[in-house]
C-alpha cells in the first residue's frame, strides 16, 4: 500500500509519498500555480499521482488532499476558501475531478484536518484519547481526534478554530474570510505583522523597527530575531499572540475537554515567546477540571500536514479492506 499525501496551499502545493511502515519515500515541493487555473492544477497534481503509479505497478495507491477552507469530506467538494485564489471555480468538485484524471477516488478533506491524524500518528502514537491540533499559519485551523478518531463533523467543517470569535464581530480586526474578531486576525501572520506595523509606528527606534526598516516585504520572522536580543515591543507581540491564542484554545477545551494540545505551522516556531502568556491564559480560568490536565506542546514536524494526509489516506483504505 502507497499513500500519497497532497498538502495545497495558497502559495505551495506539497507532495508526500509514504509507504505502510510510514517511511517517506517521495517527497516533492511545486508553487501553487493560478496562471491555467483550477483545469491545470488538477492536471498538476493528476501528473504526479499517474506517476507514482506507474512508479508501483503492484501497490494499491491510496491518495488524500488537504485543502484549506470549508471542505464537504462525504463528496470531495471544496466548499469556499479565502485564501487560493482560483477564479474559476465555486464548490469545487476536487475528488470527482481527480477521480476522472486517475481512476483512483482521493480523501479531500481540510488540510489542518489531515495535519491533525499526522500528529496523532506521529508525535503522540495514537497516545491520548482527545487531541486539538492547531495550524498556525497565514490562516489558523484546528483539526481533532475524538475517542481516538478523526473527528469532522456533520458537513466536515469541525475544527475551524481560526474562525470563533474572540473580539467584537463588528468592530474587531477583519480576517481573512472578511469577518471581524476571528481569532485568526489576531495569531495568523497577517494579524500578527499588523501588530509589528503598529508596534513599529509606536516605537520607530525599537530593535524591531529596525529590523522591519532593514527588510522590505519583511516577514514575521523579524519579531522572532527581535525577541532573540530581548527587545521589549518584540516580546510584548509575543505575549499577546500568546493571550490571544490562549482565549481560543480555552473556548474549545471548556467544550471539548481535551488531552492534548498541539501546535503546528511556521507560527508555533515562536512557542517559547509566546507559551507562557497561553499557560497563564488557561491556568485563570474559573472552571478548572479541563485544564488541571491538558497538555500543550509544539510539533517539530514543518511537513505534517502532507504526511498526515498520505498516513489518513493508507488508514482509510486499510479499513476499507477490513469491512
Amino acid at each position: 500500500m502507497i499513500g500519497i499525501g497532497v498538502d495545497v496551499g495558497g502559495t505551495f502545493v506539497k507532495f508526500f509519498v509514504m509507504n505502510e511502515r510510514g517511511e517517506v519515500v517521495r517527497k516533492e515541493k511545486i508553487e501553487t500555480d493560478y496562471t491555467s487555473g483550477s483545469v491545470g492544477f488538477v492536471s498538476t497534481v493528476g501528473d504526479f499521482i499517474k506517476n507514482i503509479q506507474q512508479e508501483f505497478p503492484d501497490q494499491e495507491i491510496a491518495v488524500a488532499v488537504g485543502a484549506p477552507g470549508d471542505v464537504d469530506n462525504e463528496k470531495g467538494i471544496l466548499r469556499y476558501n479565502p485564501n487560493l485564489k482560483f477564479t474559476d471555480v465555486a464548490d469545487w468538485p476536487l475528488a470527482d475531478q481527480l477521480e476522472k484524471y486517475t481512476n483512483i477516488r482521493p480523501v479531500v478533506a481540510n488540510d489542518a484536518t489531515l495535519a491533525a491524524w499526522g500528529v496523532y500518528e506521529t508525535d503522540l502514537k495514537r497516545q491520548g484519547k482527545n487531541v486539538l491540533v492547531v495550524t498556525l499559519g497565514t490562516g489558523v485551523g484546528g483539526g481533532m481526534i475524538l475517542n481516538g478518531e478523526l473527528y469532522q463533523g456533520s458537513h466536515g467543517t469541525a475544527g475551524e478554530i481560526g474562525h470563533t470569535k474572540i473580539a467584537d464581530i463588528a468592530s474587531g480586526p477583519v480576517c481573512g474570510c472578511g469577518a471581524h474578531g476571528c481569532l485568526e486576525a489576531f495569531v495568523g501572520t497577517i494579524g500578527i505583522k499588523r501588530r509589528i506595523l503598529a508596534s513599529v509606528e509606536k516605537n520607530p527606534s525599537s530593535i524591531l523597527a529596525q529590523l522591519v526598516q532593514q527588510t522590505p516585504n519583511f516577514k514575521i520572522e523579524v519579531a522572532f530575531r527581535a525577541a532573540e536580543q530581548k527587545c521589549p515591543e518584540a516580546l510584548k507581540i509575543w505575549e499577546d499572540t500568546g493571550h490571544y491564542l490562549g482565549i481560543g484554545i480555552a473556548n474549545f477545551a471548556l467544550i471539548l475537554d481535551m488531552d492534548t494540545v498541539i501546535l503546528t505551522g511556521g507560527v508555533s516556531g515562536a512557542a517559547c515567546y509566546f507559551m507562557p502568556a497561553l499557560k497563564q491564559v488557561l491556568s485563570n480560568q474559573q472552571i478548572k477540571t479541563p485544564f488541571n490536565h491538558l497538555t500543550v506542546i509544539t510539533s517539530k514536524n514543518p511537513d505534517i500536514g502532507g504526511v498526515g494526509a498520505a498516513m489518513y489516506a493508507i488508514n482509510r483504505a486499510l479499513r476499507k479492506q477490513i469491512q
